[in-house]
């Protein structure tokens, strides 16, 4: 590339991000905000499970919620590729004790999905980790912007082993730039901000997250011994997690879409 055309190129750049970068920002912030809020998920070929996050649509409060209220949590879930994805998971509270009995407890089920098409399927699905909003930080990778040849031609191209294959000038060759996203990754982290110091990173990647970060004195339990389907939060306090609270669910169980709900 020419060098006039390159650096005229690169003033261009500049002052057009001088003129509108105020604009730029807070629109640039308020769509990742909004993609922040999107439901991921990702397969586990070890376990054959798979791990979503979420956002609780609503406050679930153990002084004033009841035995039979039900939410409709949010995800993105592909159960195959030539299915429709479950959009949708149908959570109940199966019990619910205030402080006010000794320890509040908090059992909740989520065993029916719909899918895009509007079809209901049964499903196993646990929460293994909750977090408080505070405790999710998030930062953007964005890739380089280079405006070069990445194989400008020298004359060692021209040369050949016996035997060795020349590529022919349309042929495009492997770099391991080309491995660089072309978009922005948002790297979505939860934080144990209780973690003493020297104890390491207290920061593990959303989906890697386990237990409850941010609501002091709450315990998730791993597996009930009464129903492992279901999840319990347990405390010496009334438990109260807000509408914003982030999920990590584990999807243990898919059932295939033509077969029978259980009554």
């Amino acid at each position: 590339m020419n060098i006039t055309r390159l650096s005229l190129l690169i003033l261009l750049l500049g002052t057009t991000g001088g003129l509108c970068g105020t604009h730029a920002n807070s629109t640039q912030a308020r769509e990742l905000n909004n993609l922040s809020d999107q439901p991921t998920c990702k397969n586990d070929a070890q376990s054959g499970t798979t791990v979503c996050s979420a956002v609780l649509p609503a406050s679930i409060d153990t002084k004033k919620s009841k035995v039979g209220d039900h939410l409709l949590i949010r995800v993105a879930l592909a159960i195959a590729p030539a299915e429709p994805l479950i959009t949708t998971l149908s959570a109940s509270i199966m019990e619910i004790h205030p402080a006010a009995t000794g320890r509040s407890m908090l059992r909740l089920r989520i065993d029916r999905a719909v899918s895009k098409d509007g079809h209901e399927l049964p499903i196993q699905v646990k929460v293994i980790a909750l977090a408080w909003r505070s405790s999710v930080t998030e930062s953007w990778d964005y890739p380089g912007i280079i405006i070069a040849d990445r194989f400008p031609p020298i004359p060692e191209d021209e040369q050949r082993l016996p035997g060795e294959r020349k590529f022919s000038a349309d042929q495009r060759h492997s770099s391991p730039l080309d491995a660089r996203p072309d978009i922005p990754v948002l790297r979505t982290m939860i934080c144990n901000k209780d973690a003493k110091k020297g104890s390491g990173n207290p920061c593990v990647d959303l989906l890697e997250a386990r237990g409850v970060y941010g609501y002091k004195g709450v315990m998730l339990e791993p597996e009930d011994s009464v129903s492992p389907a279901d999840s319990v939060l347990r405390s010496t306090k009334n438990i109260r997690l807000r509408s914003d609270t982030v999920m990590v669910l584990e999807v243990k169980n898919i059932h295939a879409p033509g077969e029978k709900l259980e009554p």
